[in-house]
C-alpha cells in the first residue's frame, strides 16, 4: 500500500494551490476565509516566483512555514492518524512523531507546489455545522485534462481555526496514514514508525 496514492497527493497539492476567482463575501464563514485567503497568498506567490522556487525548493519551504503551516493543527492530525496506539507513545516519542509527521506531509507539500501548472480549486457555499467549533471547507479540485476532483477540509477552532483533516473523492488523508502507521507500530513498534519516518523523510 503506498504511503501517499495519487488521489491524496492531489489533496495535499490542492491544499497548498486553492484558488478562487471569486472574492469571498465579509460575512463568510472565518474557516473559509482562512483557507481561501491563506492560499490564495500562496498561488499568488508561485504564479510570481515558479523559476525561483523551481531552482531552490527553499524558498516555497519558507513561504509554507509562513502561510501554511500556523493554520494545521499537526498535533491533531499526527495523533488522529497514529489511532489507538498514540497513548502507548510516551511524551518523547509523541513529540517526535508530531516533528516527523510535520516533515513529511510538507516534503510532499512543497514538492507538489513546485509541479504547479495552473490548477485550480473551486469553493462550494459555506454550510454550517452542528458544532460551532468544528467546519468544513468544500471544495472541487479542478485538473487539467481529467475530471473534478471532490476535496474537503476539515477544521476545528482551537485557539484559532486549524485544519486537521483532508477528504478526496471521500478518502481521508488521516485514514489513510492510520492503516499505513498501524501496519509499521504493529511490526516493529512505536520506534519502528519513526525509524520509518525519518528514513522517508531523509530522501
Amino acid at each position: 500500500m503506498p504511503l501517499i496514492n495519487k488521489s491524496l497527493r492531489a489533496a495535499i497539492a490542492a491544499m497548498l494551490l486553492l484558488f478562487s476567482n471569486a472574492v469571498y463575501a465579509q460575512d463568510e464563514h472565518p474557516a473559509q476565509q482562512l483557507v481561501q485567503s491563506a492560499i490564495t497568498e500562496m498561488l499568488s506567490f508561485l504564479a510570481d516566483n515558479i523559476d525561483e522556487v523551481r531552482a531552490d525548493k527553499s524558498l516555497v519551504d519558507a513561504k509554507a512555514e509562513e502561510l501554511i503551516v500556523p493554520h494545521i493543527d499537526f498535533v491533531t492530525m499526527t495523533r488522529l492518524s497514529i489511532g489507538k496506539n498514540w497513548r502507548n507513545a510516551d511524551k518523547d516519542q509523541q513529540k517526535d512523531l508530531v516533528l516527523q509527521f510535520k516533515t513529511l506531509l510538507l516534503n510532499t507539500y512543497t514538492s507538489a507546489m513546485t509541479q504547479y501548472s495552473g490548477e485550480a480549486i473551486e469553493f462550494e457555499p459555506y454550510r454550517p455545522e452542528s458544532r460551532d467549533d468544528r467546519a468544513i471547507v468544500r471544495t472541487a479540485f479542478k485538473q487539467n485534462g481529467g475530471s473534478d476532483v471532490p476535496v474537503i477540509y476539515k477544521l476545528r477552532d482551537k485557539e484559532g481555526w486549524k485544519i486537521y483533516d483532508i477528504e478526496v473523492a471521500g478518502l481521508s488523508l488521516v485514514s489513510n496514514f492510520r492503516q499505513k502507521f498501524t501496519d509499521e507500530i504493529n511490526a516493529k513498534g512505536i520506534d519502528g514508525l519513526l525509524a520509518f519516518l525519518r528514513k522517508r523523510n531523509s530522501r
